[in-house]
């Protein structure tokens, strides 16, 4: 509870002057631009980012990302990943979260504000609604991106084994016709997780070779789903290797104690 008090500490300013704003535009989000509303939560994540929680980004792949509309997918851990993204991507992004995240403080009001979609995994007809709405938000903002996360829930402990991905996840690339950006992100977990008290927290992303729609033209989703989690299953074994050089350049750490901090 130190580093969640800590950081709420720390914080505190910044969920007081921005999140009545990000409120508002989670009521009446027709009111305002997407890029305002997406601005206001980034720049929130950013702020605290500096006061709170003290990630370095090391990302490699850039080139990548193609331009315009894409959906990006990639490993699970930690409910930190969606901030994490957020802050690093200018361009706005919304993202497939699960119903149980209403229960959640701030999350629901921050998600909607981005518009963001819910669903039940458990609910067909939900998860249809679901994604017939995120087709028309894609539709309409052609500027706007999404992120899902086709594991369809986080892998907890370490080594966070990557799990199959879902093939439906990929239906909305498939439907819009959009690039897909498979990603590794490693290891977010550490920012929240009460077993790490670092200086800083480094986190690693790594964009990987897009699937583009002529090369999933002629593919159904569970084959686009084994392409997908091939190319960031191999990401992920990059970063693991580099992990312990991250944790070093980050807090200044000895070999010895960058090796000992690395999981606990």
């Amino acid at each position: 509870m130190i580093k969640y008090a800590r950081m709420a500490f720390f914080g505190v300013r910044h969920i007081l002057s921005d999140y009545g704003k990000i409120r508002q535009y989670a009521k009446h989000p027709e009111k305002f631009p997407l890029s305002v509303r997406y601005a206001k939560v980034r720049s929130f994540f950013l702020k605290l980012n500096r006061s709170s929680f003290h990630v370095d980004f090391y990302v490699q792949g850039e080139e990548n990302v193609p331009e315009g509309q894409c959906l990006f997918v990639g490993n699970h851990v930690s409910v930190y990943d969606p901030i994490a993204f957020v802050q690093y991507f200018e361009r706005p992004l919304g993202f497939v979260a699960k119903k149980e995240i209403r229960k959640m403080p701030l999350v629901p009001t921050i998600a909607k504000a981005i518009d963001s979609t819910l669903l039940d995994r458990e609910d067909l007809r939900s998860e249809i609604l679901a994604f017939s709405h995120i087709d028309k938000l894609l539709q309409d903002n052609p500027d706007l991106s999404y992120v899902i996360y086709p594991e369809g829930t986080r892998s907890r402990k370490p080594p966070y084994e990557l799990l199959d991905f879902h093939p439906g996840s990929f239906k909305l690339a498939t439907r819009r016709n959009i690039p897909i950006v498979p990603y590794a992100m490693f290891l977010t977990d550490r920012v929240l997780n009460q077993k790490y008290h670092y200086r800083r927290y480094p986190l690693q992303l790594l964009f990987l070779k897009p699937i583009l729609p002529s090369e999933f033209e002629n593919m159904d989703t569970q084959e686009i789903a084994k392409l997908a989690w091939e190319r960031v299953q191999e990401g992920l074994a990059k970063l693991r290797a580099a992990d312990i050089e991250s944790i070093q350049k980050s807090n200044k750490y000895s070999l010895t104690k960058a090796k000992k901090v690395q999981f606990r």
